[in-house]
């Protein structure tokens, strides 16, 4: 907890700082078009993922930000934003519908000067449509997939403040390494990012995925594709059927569920429980629906500094099994 307020003045402290801020006009640009800015924004709206998080960390709260369902509880709101929300003093901003596609007429209506979506699942009618209300930034390169580093330097540029948003990277990558140096088993581990499909397969993430970057950029593998693994169309993770569950290469499996339960239903299934790494237990097992969407779902700065210690320790656990 200590590590956890020292880190957290350390980030406010860089933001209440003298930084130089960035000069207006700015220009961002992403996968769906420019989004010109012409002065420092001050009524921000968030959607899709993350980005109420990093607006947050970075000084300013947002007039409007989406209902998470996943993770949000009755009131739709993380439970690292709510926290950080309280800590700042600040009222709730006004959350949005719950709907998949953005509520224009709710975000109309808050008056916004930017309009924050660099990890959502945006159309190009939607971006188009939305524009005319205000500038949007929009992901990298493809909807529902950016790193949470690309999250905060799209964020940071749209809202003037570059040079904090950096800080707020190394600040948290540093926080990082710290917890992770505590397991010094992870470093070199091959490991496997496996989520059950309920269907008879599974999907294991692979290298290219953020989430599992997490870990890479910690020192750990991520296991090649299985020989009988079937690559989906994004690349980045392939279905491997229960049979073939023995095929991961790996010393040890990551593993995320929503609960405890589905977690023991899941490894009593007669071919997970055989395979010889459930044998073993090198494998981390996180359950619980708002740690998964801390670390695996939703992964800001904040969620990180929320749910990363808990989330490192069982995979540093498993790796020390796997290591044996």
């Amino acid at each position: 907890m200590r590590k956890l307020a020292s880190l957290t003045l350390a980030l406010l402290a860089s933001i209440s700082g003298a930084m130089a801020q960035d000069t207006f006009p700015v220009t961002v640009t992403t996968a769906l078009g420019e989004a010109l800015i012409p002065e420092k924004p001050e009524r921000v709206v968030t959607w899709g993922w993350s980005a109420q998080d990093v607006v947050l960390d970075l000084g300013i709260v947002p007039v409007g930000m989406p209902f998470f369902p996943y993770g949000g509880g009755d009131d739709g709101v993380l439970p690292w934003t709510e926290a950080k929300l309280a800590e700042m003093g600040a009222e709730m901003p006004v959350i949005l519908p719950n709907t998949t596609e953005p509520p224009v007429e709710a975000i109309a209506a808050l008056e916004p000067d930017v309009i924050l979506a660099p990890y959502s699942g945006l159309t190009q009618e939607e971006f188009d449509l939305l524009s005319n209300i205000a500038p949007v930034v929009a992901y990298p390169e493809t909807s529902w997939f950016a790193s949470w580093q690309q999250v905060v330097e799209l964020t940071g540029a749209a809202l003037g403040l570059s040079a904090e948003a950096d800080t707020l990277v190394a600040e948290t990558e540093a926080f990082m390494r710290e917890e992770a140096a505590a397991y010094p088993e992870i470093q070199g581990a091959v490991f496997a990012n496996v989520l059950n499909r309920n269907d008879g397969q599974v999907a294991v993430r692979m290298e290219k995925d953020p989430r599992v970057q997490l870990l890479v950029d910690l020192g750990m593998v991520a296991a090649p594709k299985a020989p009988d693994g079937a690559m989906v169309p994004t690349g980045i993770s392939y279905l491997l059927s229960y049979e073939n569950f023995d095929q991961i290469e790996a010393d040890m499996l990551v593993t995320l569920f929503d609960s405890d339960q589905i977690a023991d239903e899941f490894f009593a299934l007669s071919y997970i429980q055989l395979a010889p790494l459930v044998e073993k237990g090198a494998y981390a097992r996180l359950t619980g629906i708002e740690k998964t969407m801390a670390v695996a779902g939703a992964v800001t700065p904040l969620s990180l500094r929320w749910g990363f210690p808990e989330y490192i320790k069982v995979v540093g656990e498993a790796a020390k099994v796997a290591r044996q």
